[in-house]
């Protein structure tokens, strides 16, 4: 059975349950939102002929590219039985790229509250660390590439989930089953990687082979501190090349153990995520430190700025070698005056191989429910910074208009 099939049985069963719960809960109160987009991109430089062909559906090269999206949350909650039930879709189609044009369950799940402790069945979305450029620890969701290349975006990883609240901290375990492979574009489109190949997975049950994550999470007055495992498939796999055939993506099972830390002292607020983890023998160690200094606050701006070093042993050598000796400062500024709106701009500096990025990402809530966003990435890529040079020629500015509701 592939995944894809896994993935709509358990859509179905959980729909099922979601249904029928919500039908028999009659105080159930529901709440709707989300959010409605129309996207333009527009590129500035022509991008290097691929050296294998452009997928046929994708005109070459691409200079614009237009699409829609929508992103409605609804939750019910049942007081009766302590039952929340959450359906979070994420829908975008694209006029040129047919791999981004997508459809994803960030959130389909059906979840236990009580005071003491906390059950959920489902599709879900799980965060850890606390950095803004680099996230080194985050690992539960699987990222979608199709939205920013930021990674930010996460695709919904269906899980069994349990918290359990001891005194002001949160431990919480979740099992994970089926790998969700990354959601990239077509393969030589705008922002793509060499990723149509077929996958491999090691240990058994391949990718239905069940991933553990463990958190303990407390903050102590000023200071969050939490302590994470992930025992399964890594979501950044290995290209190998193979003697007779295409190469494939190799997916690795990993131990990672980490910590992340965010203390907030006033006007300037330390944060560290730290971890090691180990791979077919072969361990790492990584770290990325980081500072937001509070430059000005009053009722209607604010103005952060931001600073993070990050750090992995292997250097060059690195197996995920994005950040191994980087140097990321950036400016934050929320125009509360407006509708709390936000505008973020950054710059990432690679010392090992000279690389270097920008980026800009605002969002201006001209009313409740309209907003504008623009973002734009320039990218100057060493040629040996092999995990980053497919973006050299994606110099882009990207305009949005926002519907909320």
């Amino acid at each position: 059975m592939e995944l894809k099939s896994l993935i709509k049985r358990c859509g179905l069963i959980t729909l099922g349950f979601i249904t029928s719960s919500v039908i028999t809960s009659v105080n159930a109160e529901i709440k709707v939102k989300g959010s409605a987009s129309l996207e333009q991109r527009i590129f500035l430089d022509r991008p290097e002929q691929p050296v294998n062909p452009v997928d046929s559906s994708y005109p070459y090269p691409v200079y614009h590219q237009v699409s829609i999206a929508l992103s409605p949350h609804v939750e019910a909650t049942s007081e009766r039985n302590n039952m929340v039930y959450t359906v979070h879709p994420f829908i975008r189609i694209d006029e040129r790229d047919d791999e981004r044009t997508h459809i994803d369950l960030r959130e389909f799940k059906a979840a236990v509250v009580t005071k003491k402790w906390q059950a959920s069945i489902g599709f879900d979305q799980v965060h850890w660390g606390v950095m803004e450029n680099h996230h080194l620890v985050d690992i539960v969701n699987q990222t979608d590439y199709n939205e920013s290349p930021n990674g930010e975006d996460k695709l919904g990883q269906p899980m069994f989930r349990l918290g359990i609240n001891l005194n002001g901290a949160l431990l919480e375990a979740m099992l994970l089953i089926g790998y969700r492979e990354a959601a990239m574009p077509t393969s030589g489109a705008r922002f793509s990687f060499d990723n149509d190949y077929s996958y491999e997975y090691e240990g058994w049950g391949e990718e239905y082979h069940p991933d553990v994550a463990l958190r303990y999470s407390k903050s102590i007055k000023n200071i969050d501190v939490g302590v994470s495992y992930f025992g399964g498939h890594t979501r950044t796999p290995e290209l190998l090349s193979q003697s007779v055939g295409e190469p494939v993506w190799y997916v690795n099972l990993v131990d990672q153990i980490s910590a992340d830390i965010n203390a907030d002292l006033g006007r300037i607020e330390l944060k560290a995520e730290v971890l090691y983890k180990i791979i077919d023998d072969k361990s790492t160690r990584a770290m990325v430190l980081g500072s937001e200094f509070k430059l000005m606050q009053n009722q209607n701006v604010g103005v952060n700025l931001l600073a993070e070093y990050s750090w992995d042993q292997h250097g060059e050598e690195a197996f995920d070698n994005s950040f191994q000796n980087d140097i990321f400062a950036g400016v934050r500024v929320t125009l509360s005056g407006i509708n709390d709106s936000e505008i973020l701009i950054g710059h990432n500096y690679d010392f090992d191989f000279g690389s270097q990025h920008g980026f800009v990402q605002a969002k201006v809530n001209v009313t409740k429910a309209l907003s504008v966003g623009l973002e734009g990435w320039w990218f100057n890529i060493s040629g040996d910074d092999y995990a980053n040079k497919t973006f050299n020629d994606d110099n882009m500015i990207q305009l949005s208009g926002y519907y909320n509701f």
